[in-house]
């Protein structure tokens, strides 16, 4: 959906027709909920790294046994060609290591071949620079916090446990745990369930028009928009006939701003 046309409150003053909207918009805010990747965490990798095969084959091969890492890439890929005919999309990851593992003969821990797998993979990863510092600010303002992402967990233990700012929100909610991905309004209430709070009093922060925003709106929550090819700064924008929806660049400020707007009452500055 095209965004970036709306009418940027940072930019015009609020002035009779924007007040009444202004007044409709603010609520009490005592939950964000944060999409994973794009918009906490920037992550690229490489599965067809030689790196990546010649790791997973000494950890399968610990036992004593000699593993070639190209056997270990064609049963991997030929295991997952499997699990895609029966399985469902983001569900896959964590048969596909048991069964490799079995196929081995190695046994073991399924989650750490996860971890290894995408620590062996990973290009590149970065905290968003926002993340430690708005974090900080909601939480010391009584709000809580939550993830709810659409990833493996058996994959992205591996990066959340990279930043121990993860330890501190009160509920993380991969789709592969819970069985239903964004979109699917069931995965909003789930987190909302375990972080006792109530779409009402919740905003959702993400990247995905689809997924983040328009899943958060089905299940009763507002919505807050990171596009990143908005013109940085704290500019907020209204999405055309979504009152509902604030659209803003991936920033500290413009974050804030829109937080604000829907009636959180924090720190407006960084510093």
């Amino acid at each position: 959906m095209p965004i970036g046309s709306g009418i940027c409150l940072a930019r015009i003053r609020p002035v009779d027709v924007f007040v009444n909207a202004i007044r409709e918009w603010r609520f009490v805010v005592n939950c964000a909920l944060f999409d994973l990747y794009g918009t906490t965490i920037d992550i690229q990798i490489d599965e067809d790294s030689p790196t990546l095969w010649r790791g997973l084959a000494a950890a399968l091969g610990d036992s004593g046994r000699t593993v070639d890492a190209p056997d270990v890439r064609r049963r991997f890929q030929k295991l997952l060609e499997e699990e895609a005919t029966h399985g469902r999309e983001g569900f896959l990851m964590e048969p596909v290591f048991g069964r490799l593992l079995d196929s081995f003969g190695a046994g073991g821990d399924v989650g750490r071949i996860g971890k290894l797998f995408r620590e062996l993979s990973l290009k590149e990863m970065r905290l968003r620079p926002y993340v430690e510092p708005l974090f900080g600010h909601l939480r010391r303002s009584g709000v809580k916090l939550g993830i709810v992402s659409n990833t493996e967990a058996v994959l992205s233990r591996f990066e959340l446990d990279c930043y121990p700012i993860f330890k501190t929100v009160h509920t993380i909610v991969p789709s592969s745990d819970v069985g239903v991905r964004k979109p699917d309004p069931r995965i909003f209430r789930i987190a909302l369930d375990q972080i006792g709070c109530t779409p009402a009093t919740t905003v959702f922060i993400g990247n995905d028009w689809d997924a983040d925003i328009l899943g958060a709106k089905g299940a009763g929550l507002r919505a807050i928009y990171l596009n990143d090819r908005a013109a940085q700064g704290s500019a907020v924008v209204v999405v055309p006939g979504r009152s509902d929806i604030i659209e803003i660049a991936p920033t500290f400020d413009a974050i804030n701003a829109a937080l604000r707007l829907y009636g959180w009452c924090g720190r407006s500055s960084s510093g």
